[in-house]
C-alpha cells in the first residue's frame, strides 16, 4: 500500500479489491482461509480505509470503488457481534464501517443501496441495545459502538430524505427499524448513567442519537403528504363521505394499525416486560410527532384525536377501554405514565375544541375522555402519582369529563385517599387544588362543597381517613374563597352547618363514626370561615343579614350540642376526644369570627351580646371538661384549642378598654391566661423533637403538638409577654436556647413546614425579641448561665459562677461605692477579681464536645442585638465572654492547648457588644487600659505556657484579626467617650513596650514558630494602636503632644521587630502582607507627626526628615521588584499598592527622592501587574479600589511630562495589533487604568489634555468591543471591561464631550455585545454593562437621545428580549440556580422602563412601539412569576405615557395572539396600576 517499489496500474483499487475478495471467499466458504489471515485482512482493510494516502488519492479525483460484498459482510459480522459468535474483533469491524461511511466516495456502497443501509442500522441498533440493557455489567459502554451508531443514523437520515418513494420509506421503517429505534431510544432515556460510562456518551452522543432517532421516525411515519392514508384509516365512512379516495396499497391503507402492530407484537414472551416499557415510552412520543405534523390545521384535529384513541387502546385496553385479559397489573405504573403523556400531548396540541366537538362531532371526544375517566376510577391506583396527573389533565381538557364522577373523584383523590408516599401525596394535593380552582373559576364552589360533604358523610372507616385539608389544599381553598362572591361563601358555610346539624342527631348514640364525621365537618367549617373576607361598613345589607343569621345559627347549635350532651357519661375514648375537639373548634371559630365582625362592622350585632366578658366561652369550657368526668382535656388538639380560647379571652379584655388593664382584677385575669398559654408543666411537650407541622389544625396530634404549642406561644409573645412571670419568661428563654443548641444555627435550610428549631431561630433573628425587654433579658441571663453550666461546679472558680452566687461584701466596705446600685457593685467586684486573676492564670479544661457547645452558644449570642440589652445584662454578658476568653483551655491527649476557634469567636462577640449603645458602661466597672492589658496578658500567658505550639497559620490569622478588631473597637471607645484618653493609652502603650523587651531574650526557648506568632501579635497590636491615634492628631493640643510621643516610642520599637522578622526564620510563618501593612502604618505615623517636627524642620532648612526612611526605601524597592513578575497572594498585592501610595506621599513630604522616576516606576509596575496573565478578571476588579486610591495620590500634582508618559503607556494597550494579536491582558490593564483615571482629580493642564484625547479613546474602545465580541470567551476579559470604561467616560465627560457623534458611536457599539451562549455570570456582567451604558447616555445626554431614540430603543430591546428568553419557566433545579441573577436583570429592565417613562418628552412618539415590542416577545414564552412582576411594573410606566391614540393603534395593528396578551396586560394596568397612580396623584401637590 505504501511501498514505492510496488508499481501496479491503479494499485489502490487492486489492493482494495484483493482484501474484499479475500473476505468474500472466506465468508462464502469457497476457500478455507486461516483465522489469523482473516483477522489480518480486516486489520489491513481498516488501516487502508483510515490511511492518509487513500484520502489523498480520493482528493486527487481518482476513481476508487469498494466491492459491494464488503458492506454485506460487515452487516453480517455486526449481527454476529450481537449474538456473541463473532470470531474477529468487533472493534475492527466497526472501525471499517466507520471508515466507509466517513468517505463520501466509498460510502456509496451503502447509500446507493437503501435496503442495505436499513439492514445496517437495524443491526447496529440491536448491538447498542444489547450493550445498554446490560446495566449490571461492570464493563463500561464501548464508545466505538455509539460513535458508529451516530454515524449510521446520520447517513441513513440523509438517504431517507433523498428517497423519492415515501411509501417505500414507510414500509422499510415500520418493517425493520421501528422496533429497534424505539427500544434504543427507551434504553438511552432510562439508563442509570454511572461514572464508568464514557463522558462523551453520557453528555453528547446520548442526546445526539435520540435527536436523530426522533427525526427519522417523524419524517418517515408522519409526513404531511401521508395524511390522506391516516384519514382513510381512522375516520368513519360518514365523516369521509364526499372525499375522493385514491388507489393505495393494503399495507399503507392502515398506517396506524401497522405502527401499533409492530410496537405491540413481534417480540418474544420472555422480553414482555422490556417491550411493554418500550411501548409505553414510544406511544406518547409517536403521538407527539403526529400532532406536530398534522394538528396545525383545524380540520385535521379530529384525525389526530382518532389516532390518539388507537394509541391509548394499544396500552393494553379494549376498544371500549376495559382491561384486556392479558394485561399485566404490574405494568400499571408504566401504562399510567404513558397515558399521562398522551393526554398532555392532546392538551398541548389543542385538538379538543369543546364547542366544535358538541356541534359538529356529536361529542365523540367527550365520550372517549369519559371512558378514560371511568377506566381510571374503576382501576384506581392511588399509590401511583401518574394516576392523579391523568385526572388533572382530563380536568384541564374539560371539567365536564369528570363532572359525572365528581363524587368518586372527591372520594378517591381527597377524602378517602390512603396514607401514601410523598410523591403520590404531592400529586394528590395538586389534583385537589386544581379541582378547587376549576370550580371556583366556574363560580360553582358550593356545588363542589356539596359533593364533598356528601362524601364525608358516607359510611366509612373514618379513623383511617387522612387529614382533610393539608397545607397546600387549605391555601388553595382560602385563595379561591377570597376571589369568590361573598354570597356563595356564606352559602358554603350554611351547607356545612346544615350537614353538621343533620349528623348531630346521631351523636348522642356515642357512635364514633358520627363523632369523626362531625369533627371533619367542623374542620372544614373552620377553614372556610377563616378564609372569608370579614364584614365591614361597606358590606351590602343582604350579605350582612346572611352573616348575622349564620352566626346566630352556629351559636345556637353549639349550645344545643352541649345541652344534649349534658349528663352523658363518656365511655368511648375516641368519641369523647372528637366531641371535645369539635365543640372547642366550633367555639373558637365562632368567637374569632364574631370578634372580627364586631371590630370591622358597626352594623353587626353579636348574638352573644356586647359584654366584653366571655361567659359563653367559660360555659363551653366547663361543659366540655365535664364530659370526661375527670375534668381533663384529653387530646392534643383540644389542649391547643383551649389555649387559643385563652388568648381570645385576653384580646377581648384588652380591646374592651385599655384603661381597665391597670385594674388589679383585669390584670390578674390577663396574667392567669398568659401563664395558662405558656404552662411550664405542659404534659406531652417535647421541644427537642425534629418533627415538623404544616400549621393546619387537622394535623395536630401527639407527634406534632409540641411544634404547634411552641408556634402558638412564640407567635403570640407580644400579647402574652407583658403578663408572664419571671419564671415563665426564663422558661421560654431556656426552651428557645435548648432547641437552638440541639441543631447548628446555620445548617438548616428554610422549610415550608415549621419545626421547634425554625420557630426559635425566627424569634432569635426577629426584631420582636428586642421589643420585649423582659424576655430579652431572660435570654441574655440564660446564655450567661449556660456558659458555665457545661463545667463541673468544682472546676469553676467562685467569681466565674453566675452573678447571684457571687458575694460582694468586700466591695460594700468601700465608702465611694455606697451610692452605686447593688447589681453594678456586684459586676464591678466581679470585673476586679477577673482582672486580678488574669495574672494568676485560672484555667478550666474543656473537652472537644464542650468547645463545640460553647461555639454554638457564642454564635447564638452574636445574633442578639446589643442595643436592646439592659445595662446589667450587657455587662453580665460582656464579662461572661471575657471570663471564658482567658481561662478555657483544651486537653488533647494530655497536652494542653488553646481552642483558638472559640477564642476568635469570643473576641468577635465582645467586639460586637462594644458597638452597642451601652458600651460606655464597661468603663464603669473596669478601666479601659486595665481591660486592654488584661486581654494582652491572657494571650501572652498562652505563649509562656506553650499553648500555641500546635496552632497552624490557617487558624492563627483569623484569630489575630479578631483580637485586632476588639482592640481597635476598645481604643475607639476610649477616644470617642473621652474616658481618660491620655492615661489609658499611655498606660497601654508603656505596657506593650515593656512586654516587647523580654521576648527577645526568651524567644529562642519558645521555638521559632511561637516566636513568629508572638512578634506578629505585638506588631499587630501596636499598629492598631497607631492607626487609632493618627486620626485624633490635630484635634486637641494636649493630646497631640502625648500622642506624638507615644507614636515615636511605638515606631522605635516596631522597626527592630519588623527587621528581626524579615531577617530571621520566623518571617516564613508570617504572611507577606502583614509586614507591608505594619510598615505602611509606620509611614502614616511619621506623616502624621511631621507637622509637629518644628525644631527638626528649622535645623534642616525646612525639610522634613523621617527617622526610618532607609527601611521604607528598601521596602519600596523590594515591592517594585516582586509586585508583578510572578503570582502573589491578593492580600499582599492590595497591601503593596497601599504602601506605594503612602510611600509616594512620604517621598513628596521629605523630598529625598527623584519623584519623576518614582512616579513612573510605580505606574509602570502597577500596569504590568494588571496585565499579568496570572491575574483573573475578578482579581483585577478586586484591585481597582486600591489602584484608584493610589492614582488619586499620584495624579493630584502630576506634571505634563509625567502625564504624557502615562498616556503612552496606556495607548500601547489599545492599538489594533495588541487586540488582534492576543495580548488581551495588556488591553485589559489599559482599560482599567483609563476607567480609574477618568474618575481622578487631575491638574488643570492634565485634565484638558486627557479630555482632548477621549474621542480617540472612545474610537479605540469601540474597536475593542467589536473585535472582542466576535469571540465568546473574551466577553468577560475584554468586552465588558471596555463597555464599563466607555460608560465611565460618558458619565465623567458630561461637560467635556460636546460632539454627539462620539456618544452615538459608543451607543452603536453596544449592539454587538454578546448576550447569547454565555455562562450566567458572564451573562449578567454583559447585561449589566449594557444597561449601565444606556443609563449613562439617557441620564447625561438627553439632547443626544432626542436624535438617537430609535437606536437607543433597539439596543435596549436586546436586553428585554434576552431577559424574556432567559427568564422563561424552566426545570426546578435550573430555575433555582439562575433565579437570583435573572431577577437582578429584570430589576434593571424595570429601572430603565421607569426612567424612560419619567423622560416622556423624548419617547412619547415611540411609546406604542416599546409596548408592541414587549408584548410580541412576551407572547412567545411563559415567564417565571417573579421576573414577570418586575417587567410588568416597568411596562406599566410606559403605558403611563401612552395616550388613547396609542392604545387604539396597538389594538388595531397587533396580530392575533399578541393582541390577546396586550389586552390582558392593559386590563391589569387599568385595574391595578392606573387606579392606584391616580389615587396617589390626588394627594400630590
Amino acid at each position: 500500500w505504501v511501498s514505492r517499489q510496488c508499481v501496479l496500474p491503479n494499485k489502490e483499487q487492486v489492493l482494495l479489491d484483493w482484501a474484499a475478495h479475500t473476505l468474500s471467499v472466506y465468508y462464502s466458504k469457497k476457500v478455507d482461509v486461516p483465522l489469523e489471515v482473516v483477522e489480518g485482512t480486516w486489520t489491513y482493510l481498516d488501516d487502508v480505509l483510515h490511511s492518509k494516502k487513500l484520502s489523498n488519492v480520493l482528493s486527487q479525483g481518482k476513481t476508487i470503488t469498494l466491492n459491494p460484498a464488503v458492506s454485506q459482510i460487515i452487516n453480517e459480522r455486526v449481527i454476529e457481534g450481537t449474538s456473541g459468535t463473532l470470531s474477529v474483533s468487533l472493534s475492527t469491524i466497526l472501525s471499517c464501517c466507520h471508515g466507509i461511511l466517513t468517505s463520501p466516495v466509498l460510502s456509496v456502497s451503502y447509500t446507493a443501496r437503501y435496503d442495505l443501509l436499513v439492514e445496517l442500522l437495524s443491526r447496529i441498533c440491536g448491538l447498542a441495545c444489547l450493550r445498554l440493557s446490560q446495566q449490571e455489567s461492570v464493563e463500561p459502554l464501548p464508545l466505538k459502538v455509539f460513535e458508529v451508531l451516530f454515524l449510521v443514523l446520520s447517513s441513513y437520515l440523509t438517504v431517507q430524505r433523498q428517497q423519492g418513494n415515501t411509501n417505500r420509506v414507510f414500509t422499510q421503517v415500520t418493517e425493520h427499524l421501528l422496533q429497534p429505534l424505539c427500544q434504543l431510544r427507551h434504553l438511552l432515556t432510562t439508563r442509570a448513567w454511572t461514572d464508568e460510562d464514557d463522558l462523551k456518551i453520557r453528555q453528547n452522543l446520548n442526546k445526539d442519537i435520540r435527536n436523530k432517532v426522533d427525526q427519522i421516525l417523524q419524517s418517515s411515519l408522519f409526513l404531511h403528504d401521508r395524511l390522506s392514508y391516516y384519514k382513510e384509516e381512522v375516520l368513519s365512512s360518514e365523516q369521509q363521505s364526499g372525499a375522493k379516495k385514491g388507489p393505495v396499497n393494503n399495507t399503507l391503507f392502515c398506517p396506524v394499525a401497522t405502527i401499533l402492530s409492530k410496537l405491540v407484537h413481534g417480540h418474544e414472551d420472555d422480553t414482555e416486560d422490556l417491550y411493554c416499557a418500550v411501548r409505553c415510552s414510544s406511544l406518547p412520543l409517536l403521538l407527539k410527532f403526529a400532532l406536530d405534523s398534522f394538528s396545525k390545521e383545524d380540520e385535521n384535529k379530529l384525525v389526530c384525536f382518532h389516532m390518539m384513541t388507537k394509541f391509548v387502546t394499544a396500552l393494553g385496553f379494549t376498544d371500549d377501554l376495559s382491561i384486556k385479559e392479558t394485561f399485566n397489573t404490574a405494568n400499571w405504573s408504566l401504562v399510567l405514565l404513558s397515558l399521562e403523556n398522551i393526554l398532555n400531548s392532546c392538551l398541548a396540541g389543542d385538538i379538543y375544541n369543546v364547542a366544535a366537538d358538541r356541534i359538529h362531532h356529536k361529542e365523540v371526544q367527550l365520550h372517549f375522555y369519559r371512558k378514560v375517566a371511568q377506566l381510571l376510577f374503576n382501576n384506581a391506583r392511588t399509590d401511583i402519582p401518574a394516576w392523579y396527573r391523568c385526572l388533572k389533565t382530563l380536568l384541564a381538557l374539560n371539567h365536564q369529563i369528570l363532572e359525572p364522577d365528581l363524587d368518586e373523584l372527591i372520594s378517591s383523590a381527597w377524602v378517602d385517599a390512603d396514607n401514601i408516599e410523598l410523591r403520590a401525596k404531592k400529586a394528590r394535593e395538586t389534583l385537589v387544588c386544581a379541582v378547587i380552582q376549576t370550580y371556583a373559576k366556574l363560580r360553582q364552589l358550593p356545588r363542589l362543597i356539596e359533593e364533598l360533604l356528601a362524601v364525608i358523610c358516607r359510611p366509612a372507616a373514618d379513623e383511617l381517613r387522612q387529614e382533610l385539608l393539608p397545607e397546600a389544599v387549605q391555601r388553595s381553598l382560602s385563595q379561591c374563597l377570597l376571589d369568590s362572591p361573598p354570597s356563595q361563601n356564606l352559602e358554603i358555610c350554611r351547607l356545612i352547618l346544615e350537614k353538621i346539624e343533620n349528623d348531630f342527631l346521631y351523636v348522642s348514640e356515642m357512635r364514633k363514626e358520627s363523632a369523626l364525621k362531625l369533627f371533619f365537618l367542623s374542620i372544614l367549617l373552620h377553614a372556610v370561615i377563616f378564609s372569608l373576607k370579614t364584614l365591614d361598613n361597606s358590606t351590602p345589607v343582604p350579605i350582612l343579614r346572611q352573616a348575622q343569621s349564620l352566626m346566630e345559627e352556629m351559636l345556637k347549635f353549639v349550645r344545643s350540642l352541649l345541652q344534649c350532651l349534658e349528663g352523658v357519661l363518656i365511655t368511648d375514648t375516641l368519641w369523647g376526644e372528637k366531641i371535645q375537639e369539635t365543640v372547642l373548634l366550633l367555639t373558637h371559630t365562632w368567637h374569632e369570627a364574631d370578634a372580627l365582625f364586631q371590630i370591622h362592622c358597626s352594623k353587626y350585632t353579636s348574638p352573644a351580646g356586647a359584654s366584653p366578658e366571655m361567659s359563653s366561652v367559660y360555659d363551653t369550657l366547663e361543659k366540655v371538661l365535664a364530659l370526661t368526668g375527670s375534668g381533663q382535656v384529653s387530646s392534643p388538639l383540644s389542649r391547643l384549642l383551649q389555649k387559643l380560647l385563652a388568648l381570645h379571652r385576653m384580646k377581648k379584655h384588652l380591646l374592651a378598654s385599655p384603661l381597665l388593664v391597670s385594674d388589679a382584677e383585669t390584670k390578674s385575669i390577663l396574667c392567669e391566661a398568659a401563664q395558662y398559654v405558656v404552662n411550664r408543666q405542659e404534659p406531652f411537650v417535647n421541644l427537642s423533637t425534629e418533627q415538623t407541622w404544616d400549621l393546619q389544625l387537622c394535623s395536630v396530634n401527639s407527634d406534632t403538638y409540641s411544634v404547634a404549642y411552641w408556634f402558638l406561644v412564640i407567635t403570640n409573645l407580644p400579647l402574652i409577654a407583658p403578663y408572664l412571670t419571671r419564671e415563665d419568661a426564663h422558661y421560654v428563654a431556656n426552651t428557645m436556647l435548648n432547641s437552638l443548641l440541639e441543631s447548628d444555627l446555620g445548617s438548616h435550610l428554610e422549610k415550608t413546614d415549621q419545626s421547634v428549631f425554625l420557630i426559635s431561630k425566627q424569634l432569635l433573628e426577629s426584631t420582636v425579641l428586642c421589643e420585649l425587654p423582659d424576655l430579652h433579658s431572660a435570654v441574655v441571663t440564660s446564655i450567661s448561665q449556660k456558659f458555665f453550666e457545661l463545667f463541673c461546679a468544682s472546676d469553676v472558680p467562685s467569681f466565674l459562677k453566675p452573678g447571684k452566687e457571687f458575694a460582694v461584701e468586700s466591695v460594700d466596705k468601700e465608702p465611694h461605692m455606697a451610692d452605686v446600685s447593688p447589681s453594678l457593685r456586684r459586676l464591678k467586684a466581679t470585673a476586679q477579681q477577673i482582672m486580678n486573676c488574669v495574672e494568676t492564670g485560672v484555667l478550666i479544661t474543656v473537652s472537644e464536645t464542650q468547645v463545640d457547645r460553647l461555639l454554638q452558644l457564642v454564635k447564638i449570642t452574636s445574633v442578639l442585638n446589643p442595643h436592646a440589652m439592659s445595662l446589667e445584662d450587657y455587662l453580665e454578658l460582656f464579662l461572661s465572654s471575657f471570663r471564658l476568653s482567658f481561662c478555657v483551655q483544651r486537653d488533647e491527649n494530655g497536652v494542653l492547648s488553646v481552642p483558638i476557634s472559640l477564642l476568635g469567636e469570643l473576641f468577635k462577640l465582645m467586639t460586637l457588644l462594644l458597638m452597642g449603645q451601652n458600651s460606655h458602661t464597661v468603663f464603669k466597672v473596669v478601666l479601659g487600659s486595665t481591660l486592654l492589658e488584661a486581654v494582652m496578658t491572657s494571650v501572652f500567658s498562652c505563649f509562656s505556657k506553650g499553648l500555641f505550639s500546635r496552632v497552624d497559620c490557617a487558624a492563627w490569622f483569623p484569630f489575630l484579626q479578631s483580637i485586632q478588631a476588639f482592640i481597635q473597637c476598645l481604643i475607639q471607645l476610649i477616644i470617642t467617650r473621652r474616658s481618660s484618653v491620655r492615661i489609658n493609652l499611655e498606660r497601654f502603650t508603656n505596657f506593650m513596650i515593656k512586654r516587647m523587651t523580654p521576648i527577645r531574650s526568651s524567644s529562642v526557648d519558645s521555638g521559632e514558630h511561637e516566636e513568629a506568632l508572638y512578634v506578629q501579635l505585638h506588631l499587630a497590636t501596636m499598629s492598631t494602636l497607631c492607626k487609632e491615634m493618627i486620626p485624633v492628631l490635630g484635634k486637641n493640643r494636649q493630646l497631640d503632644e502625648t500622642f506624638t510621643q507615644l507614636l515615636e516610642k511605638i515606631i522605635s520599637m516596631m522597626r527592630p521587630a519588623i527587621q528581626a522578622v524579615l531577617t530571621g526564620k520566623a518571617g516564613s510563618v508570617l504572611r507577606q502582607s502583614f509586614s507591608v501593612d505594619v510598615v505602611t502604618v509606620m509611614i502614616k505615623s511619621e506623616l502624621a507627626m511631621a507637622p509637629y517636627q518644628t525644631e527638626d524642620i528649622a535645623e534642616g532648612n525646612g525639610q522634613v526628615k523621617f527617622s526610618h526612611m532607609a527601611l521604607y526605601k528598601s521596602f519600596v524597592q523590594q515591592i517594585l521588584k516582586e509586585l508583578w513578575p510572578a503570582p502573589r497572594p491578593m492580600d499582599f498585592l492590595i497591601s503593596s499598592i497601599h504602601y506605594l501610595s503612602v510611600f509616594y506621599l512620604a517621598a513628596e513630604t521629605t523630598k529625598e527622592l527623584d519623584l519623576e522616576d518614582l512616579h513612573f516606576m510605580i505606574l509602570q509596575s502597577v500596569h504590568k501587574l494588571l496585565s499579568g496573565t496570572w491575574l483573573s478578571v475578578s482579581e483585577v476588579k478586586e484591585l481597582e479600589a486600591p489602584v484608584k486610591d493610589m492614582l488619586d495620590q499620584l495624579m493630584v500634582s502630576c506634571s505634563q511630562e509625567q502625564f504624557h508618559l502615562l498616556f503612552l503607556l496606556l495607548r500601547d494597550g489599545l492599538i489594533a495589533s495588541k487586540v488582534k494579536g492576543g495580548y488581551h491582558k495588556d488591553t485589559l490593564a489599559s482599560l482599567t487604568l483609563i476607567k480609574l483615571l477618568a474618575c481622578c482629580s487631575l491638574p488643570k493642564t492634565c485634565t484638558k489634555a486627557f479630555w482632548l484625547t477621549v474621542p480617540q479613546i472612545i474610537s479605540s474602545l469601540v474597536f475593542v468591543i467589536r473585535e472582542s465580541s466576535e469571540v465568546a470567551s473574551l466577553t468577560s476579559t475584554l468586552t465588558v471591561p471596555a463597555v464599563e470604561t466607555l460608560t465611565t467616560l460618558l458619565r465623567q465627560g458630561t461637560a467635556q464631550l460636546s460632539n454627539p457623534h462620539h456618544v452615538i458611536m459608543g451607543l452603536g457599539a453596544l449592539h454587538v455585545v454578546p448576550l447569547d451562549s454565555q455562562s450566567m455570570d458572564n451573562y449578567y456582567s454583559a447585561f449589566h454593562a449594557i444597561h449601565e451604558a444606556l443609563f449613562a447616555i439617557i441620564l447625561c445626554y438627553p439632547k443626544v437621545m432626542l436624535k438617537a431614540a430609535s437606536t437607543f430603543l433597539n439596543c435596549f430591546y436586546r436586553l428585554v428580549t434576552s431577559i424574556i428568553h432567559e427568564g422563561r419557566q424552566k426545570g426546578e433545579k435550573e430555575r433555582e440556580k439562575d433565579s437570583g441573577t435573572l431577577l437582578k436583570c429584570a430589576m434593571l429592565v424595570e429601572r430603565m422602563y421607569t426612567h424612560i417613562g419619567n423622560t416622556a418628552e423624548g419617547f412619547t412618539v415611540l411609546s406604542s412601539f416599546i409596548v408592541a415590542q414587549y408584548v410580541s416577545e412576551l407572547q412567545r414564552v411563559t415567564l417565571q412569576p417573579e421576573i414577570k412582576a418586575h417587567l410588568t411594573e416597568g411596562i406599566y410606566r410606559i403605558l403611563d405615557i401612552c395616550v388613547e391614540r396609542d392604545i387604539k393603534f396597538l389594538n388595531m395593528m397587533l396580530q392575533m395572539g399578541v393582541k390577546e396578551v396586550f389586552g390582558e396586560l392593559y386590563k391589569n394596568y387599568l385595574h391595578y396600576h392606573k387606579s392606584q397612580r391616580q389615587g396617589e396623584e390626588k394627594y400630590t401637590a
